[in-house]
Protein backbone atom coordinates (compact mmCIF):
# COMPACT_ATOMS: atom_id res chain seq x y z
CA UNK A 1 0.00 0.00 0.00
CA UNK A 2 1.41 3.49 -1.22
CA UNK A 3 1.53 6.14 1.37
CA UNK A 4 -0.61 8.32 -0.86
CA UNK A 5 -3.20 6.12 0.07
CA UNK A 6 -3.12 5.99 3.93
CA UNK A 7 -5.26 8.65 6.10
CA UNK A 8 -3.30 11.33 8.21
CA UNK A 9 -3.11 9.39 11.93
CA UNK A 10 -5.27 11.64 14.14
CA UNK A 11 -3.46 13.26 17.03
CA UNK A 12 -6.60 12.92 19.71
CA UNK A 13 -8.63 15.72 20.78
CA UNK A 14 -7.87 19.38 19.95
CA UNK A 15 -8.90 21.88 22.21
CA UNK A 16 -11.29 24.11 20.86
CA UNK A 17 -9.46 27.16 20.83
CA UNK A 18 -7.23 25.69 18.49
CA UNK A 19 -9.84 25.62 15.82
CA UNK A 20 -12.07 28.86 16.77
CA UNK A 21 -8.73 30.85 16.63
CA UNK A 22 -8.04 29.06 13.15
CA UNK A 23 -11.71 30.93 12.08
CA UNK A 24 -11.28 33.92 14.32
CA UNK A 25 -7.70 35.04 13.71
CA UNK A 26 -8.37 36.59 10.27
CA UNK A 27 -11.46 38.70 10.88
CA UNK A 28 -9.63 39.71 14.08
CA UNK A 29 -6.53 40.89 12.28
CA UNK A 30 -8.39 43.76 9.78
CA UNK A 31 -9.40 45.00 12.77
CA UNK A 32 -5.95 45.48 14.47
CA UNK A 33 -6.12 42.85 16.35
CA UNK A 34 -2.87 40.37 16.01
CA UNK A 35 -4.70 37.76 18.29
CA UNK A 36 -7.79 37.01 20.12
CA UNK A 37 -6.01 36.00 23.61
CA UNK A 38 -6.27 39.68 24.12
CA UNK A 39 -10.67 39.98 23.34
CA UNK A 40 -10.70 36.42 25.38
CA UNK A 41 -8.39 37.43 28.64
CA UNK A 42 -9.53 41.31 28.74
CA UNK A 43 -12.04 41.02 31.60
CA UNK A 44 -8.72 39.43 33.86
CA UNK A 45 -6.52 42.53 32.45
CA UNK A 46 -9.31 45.22 33.62
CA UNK A 47 -10.68 43.60 36.51
CA UNK A 48 -14.11 43.19 37.63
CA UNK A 49 -14.55 46.68 37.86
CA UNK A 50 -14.07 47.94 34.15
CA UNK A 51 -15.04 43.96 32.68
CA UNK A 52 -18.84 44.86 32.45
CA UNK A 53 -18.66 47.87 30.68
CA UNK A 54 -15.27 48.65 28.31
CA UNK A 55 -14.34 46.30 25.39
CA UNK A 56 -10.90 46.84 23.35
CA UNK A 57 -11.84 48.00 19.55
CA UNK A 58 -9.21 47.78 17.74
CA UNK A 59 -5.33 47.99 18.01
CA UNK A 60 -3.54 50.98 15.39
CA UNK A 61 -0.01 50.16 14.94
CA UNK A 62 1.97 52.62 13.54
CA UNK A 63 2.42 52.74 9.84
CA UNK A 64 0.46 49.42 10.25
CA UNK A 65 3.85 47.56 11.00
CA UNK A 66 3.34 45.72 14.75
CA UNK A 67 7.06 45.27 14.88
CA UNK A 68 8.72 48.81 13.98
CA UNK A 69 9.17 49.89 17.64
CA UNK A 70 6.64 52.30 18.07
CA UNK A 71 4.16 51.37 20.21
CA UNK A 72 0.60 50.77 19.49
CA UNK A 73 -2.38 52.86 20.33
CA UNK A 74 -5.28 50.82 21.89
CA UNK A 75 -8.68 51.93 21.07
CA UNK A 76 -11.12 50.72 24.36
CA UNK A 77 -15.00 51.46 23.94
CA UNK A 78 -16.18 52.58 27.05
CA UNK A 79 -20.04 52.81 28.71
CA UNK A 80 -20.79 56.64 28.77
CA UNK A 81 -20.64 57.92 32.35
CA UNK A 82 -17.42 55.43 33.39
CA UNK A 83 -15.03 56.56 30.52
CA UNK A 84 -13.92 59.26 33.46
CA UNK A 85 -12.74 56.12 35.48
CA UNK A 86 -11.32 54.51 32.76
CA UNK A 87 -9.26 57.65 31.51
CA UNK A 88 -8.12 57.77 35.33
CA UNK A 89 -6.66 54.34 35.04
CA UNK A 90 -5.58 54.56 31.38
CA UNK A 91 -1.89 54.02 32.98
CA UNK A 92 -2.38 50.78 35.02
CA UNK A 93 -4.59 49.36 31.92
CA UNK A 94 -1.53 50.13 29.40
CA UNK A 95 0.67 48.75 31.72
CA UNK A 96 -1.83 45.08 32.11
CA UNK A 97 -2.48 44.86 28.57
CA UNK A 98 1.93 45.13 27.95
CA UNK A 99 2.29 42.70 30.51
CA UNK A 100 -0.47 40.40 28.86
CA UNK A 101 1.66 40.71 25.81
CA UNK A 102 4.98 40.19 27.41
CA UNK A 103 6.24 43.17 25.50
CA UNK A 104 5.76 47.20 25.84
CA UNK A 105 3.43 46.90 22.49
CA UNK A 106 0.94 49.40 23.97
CA UNK A 107 1.83 53.00 24.16
CA UNK A 108 -1.62 54.98 24.45
CA UNK A 109 -5.12 54.68 24.94
CA UNK A 110 -7.70 55.98 23.16
CA UNK A 111 -11.20 55.59 24.57
CA UNK A 112 -14.67 56.15 22.57
CA UNK A 113 -17.86 56.87 24.69
CA UNK A 114 -20.27 54.20 23.19
CA UNK A 115 -22.47 51.64 24.52
CA UNK A 116 -20.46 48.41 25.21
CA UNK A 117 -23.46 45.68 24.74
CA UNK A 118 -22.39 42.44 26.96
CA UNK A 119 -21.75 39.90 23.55
CA UNK A 120 -21.28 36.95 26.07
CA UNK A 121 -17.76 38.19 27.37
CA UNK A 122 -19.01 38.68 31.14
CA UNK A 123 -21.80 37.17 32.31
CA UNK A 124 -23.21 38.46 35.80
CA UNK A 125 -25.10 36.50 37.82
CA UNK A 126 -26.09 36.80 41.30
CA UNK A 127 -24.58 34.39 43.59
CA UNK A 128 -27.10 32.09 45.29
CA UNK A 129 -26.19 30.49 48.49
CA UNK A 130 -25.86 26.69 48.65
CA UNK A 131 -27.05 24.43 50.66
CA UNK A 132 -24.87 23.06 54.18
CA UNK A 133 -24.58 19.44 52.36
CA UNK A 134 -23.17 21.26 49.06
CA UNK A 135 -20.95 23.53 51.51
CA UNK A 136 -19.36 20.80 53.23
CA UNK A 137 -18.88 18.75 49.76
CA UNK A 138 -16.99 21.70 48.33
CA UNK A 139 -14.84 22.35 51.29
CA UNK A 140 -13.96 18.95 51.20
CA UNK A 141 -12.77 19.03 47.56
CA UNK A 142 -11.11 22.04 48.19
CA UNK A 143 -8.99 21.63 51.79
CA UNK A 144 -6.10 19.70 49.87
CA UNK A 145 -5.03 23.15 47.54
CA UNK A 146 -2.51 25.07 49.23
CA UNK A 147 -2.16 27.83 47.10
CA UNK A 148 -4.69 30.97 48.02
CA UNK A 149 -5.39 32.15 44.81
CA UNK A 150 -6.07 28.58 42.80
CA UNK A 151 -8.28 27.50 45.49
CA UNK A 152 -10.30 31.03 45.48
CA UNK A 153 -10.95 30.63 41.97
CA UNK A 154 -11.72 26.70 42.13
CA UNK A 155 -14.34 27.62 44.90
CA UNK A 156 -15.73 30.04 42.62
CA UNK A 157 -16.18 27.54 40.36
CA UNK A 158 -17.36 24.92 42.25
CA UNK A 159 -19.48 26.70 43.64
CA UNK A 160 -21.34 28.23 40.24
CA UNK A 161 -21.51 24.14 39.36
CA UNK A 162 -23.18 23.49 42.33
CA UNK A 163 -25.89 25.74 42.46
CA UNK A 164 -26.59 24.55 38.71
CA UNK A 165 -26.89 21.46 40.37
CA UNK A 166 -28.68 22.53 43.01
CA UNK A 167 -31.78 24.42 40.49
Amino acid sequence: MSDSNQKPSRRGPVALGELIGRVIDPVTKRRGFATTDLIAAWPEIVGSRFADCTRPEKIVWSRGEEMDGAPALLVVRVDGPRAIFVQHEAGQIIERVNAFLGYGAIGHLRIIQAPVSGGGMVETTSERPLSADAEAELEARLSGVADKDLRSVLDRLGRGVLAKRQR
